[in-house]
Parts: structure tokens; sequence; C-alpha cells
């Protein structure tokens, strides 16, 4: 009897010490669980890619390749992966999948043109217009149809602002860089909206005609500042010198106001921190499989 006693008081002992166990496992899990959603919530945070296109669709009628040269040495010495895309490549199809590429900087070197008539401005692509392709996409207005002052009898089509809406994908707190004429038009904004709302962080453009030769040399210009010179969207753009040839003179502007103190270099550093994170919470997550496995063996053995 007093043999059966001890027993039951051993196994009543071991259960106790189970219970404990299995209590402490389940609060450590908790918090566990707890800290690796905190984890998660940071490193699904959108960051800067230093990825960065030139997208040369003004190169077949206006060829620099000591502008594609310079702006490709610029953005590799300052840690930027560069992708260039020829006149003959800026289709339809290219900007479909614009969204699509990760690009923390994108370079249009590329026509636009306010709409006659109205007060939006276009893209154009190097793809000739024809009223059968793209029949959906013009009827809902994300395509229209635009020609060149010195190429009346020819039209191509051009991507409308709700085309960059639709896009799929997004442009991860890219920096867009618009050369082309009337690309930042203080009467519009619907395009540097439309880079916005997808995640732009900041656009800029001319307000109003510009030269090729100009907004060649001046583009390198705001590029040596923002990169070399590590200066702010506001500082860079206010030393790039207005067109005079045209009246009234064109400027460089940048959308929004509140991007005016951005460095590309603060968001170079924040993409490096949030990398960062994200191996410590890959290291973190493999580390928690392995107690929860081992804790699970122990309670089994036990």
């Amino acid at each position: 009897m007093k043999r059966k006693k001890e027993q039951l008081s051993q196994e009543k002992k071991l259960f106790s010490n189970k219970q404990l166990i299995m209590a402490m496992v389940l609060v450590v899990t908790i918090v566990l669980g707890f800290l690796i959603s905190a984890f998660l919530l940071q490193t699904r945070e959108v960051k800067f890619s230093s990825r960065a296109a030139i997208i040369d669709q003004l190169g077949e009628d206006f060829p620099n390749t000591e502008f594609n040269e310079t702006v490709t040495s610029l953005l590799e010495n300052n840690g930027f992966n560069v992708s260039y895309h020829s006149s003959e490549s800026v289709n339809v199809t290219f900007y479909k999948e614009l969204a699509k590429y990760n690009y923390g900087i994108i370079i249009f070197r590329a026509h636009s043109a306010l709409r006659k008539g109205e007060t939006m401005v276009d893209f154009f692509t190097s793809e000739e217009y024809s009223e059968d392709k793209y029949v959906s996409e013009q009827d809902n207005g994300l395509l229209t149809r635009g020609y060149y002052l010195w190429k009346p009898n020819k039209f191509y089509f051009a991507v409308t602002p709700k085309f960059i809406e639709n896009l799929e994908g997004s442009f991860p707190k890219s920096i867009i860089i618009a050369m082309g004429c009337n690309s930042l038009n203080e009467t519009c904004t619907e395009m540097a909206n439309a880079f916005i709302n997808k995640g732009a962080k900041a656009y800029i453009g001319w307000t109003g005609l510009v030269n090729p030769s100009h907004t060649d040399s001046e583009t390198i210009k705001l590029l040596r500042r923002l990169l070399e010179e590590d200066q702010t969207i506001m500082d860079a753009v206010s030393t790039v010198s207005p067109d005079w040839s045209f009246f009234p003179p064109s400027e460089m502007k940048f959308y929004p106001l509140s991007a005016g103190n951005l460095r590309i270099s603060d968001l170079m550093a924040e993409a490096k921190a949030i990398a960062t994170l994200q191996i410590t919470f890959y290291n973190f997550e493999k580390s928690f499989l392995i107690y929860i496995t081992n804790v699970a063996r122990f309670i089994k053995l036990s």
C-alpha cells in the first residue's frame, strides 16, 4: 500500500513537472511568435532598389552615346546596376512591364507632350500607331496617339497617366526623372501623381519645352549633385539651368514638395538596413523552428 502511494506521488509529481514545462513552453512560444510577427511587419516594408534604368526613347532621332555612357558610369560608381533600353525596344509592351522591373531610379530620355486641348502630358513610345492595336487600352484612355512636330504625318502610341496607374507592380520608393518637354508642366501633374501613387518617392521633370542637348547636359548635372555630392532633391534641382531657348523658359521642378529633403543615399541606407533585418529574421526563424522541434521531442520523451 505504501509503495503504491509513493508511486502515485511520483507520477503526480512528474505530471506536475510536465504541466509546468508545457506552460513555460507555451509562454516562450507566444513571446517568440510575437517577435516573429514584429519582424514580419518590418521586413514587409517596401525598400528602395539599387537597380536603375535609362529609357532612351529619343535615341533614334537624337542619339547621344556620351550621355548614356556618362550616366551609366555615374550610377554604377554609386552602387547601381544599370539597364539600358534602346529606342526600338521602348514599345507599348515594354511600358506594360515597367512596374515589374524593380527600378529605384528611372531616367526617361523620352519625348513627352501636352495633349492638344487638354491639361495632360503623355509619354511617347517608339511604336507606330494603329487603330487596330491595343483597342481596349485606347477605348479606356490608357493609350493615345501622338506625333512629332518634325514628323507631322507619322503617328506613335503614347502612354497616358491612366496607363501608369493601371500597371501591374509598383515603383519601390523610386526616383523618376522625366527628361521630355512639359513632363512636369505646372498645369498638369497627372503623370507625376500616377507614378507617386504607384509607390515612387519623387518625380522630376520640365515645366515647358526643352531641347534634347539641354536636357541631356542638365540631367547629367542633376545626377552628379544627387549621387556624387549627396545633395537633397531640392538642392540638386535648384542648380539646374532653365532652357532659355524657349519663352517662357523651361525649368526643372520636382514633385511632390514633400520630397525636397530626400537624399538618394538615405534611401540606399534604409534599403540596406531592411536587407540586414531580413537576414536576421531568417536566422531567427531557423533557430525558432529548431527550438520548437527540440521542445516537442522533449515533451514526447517525458
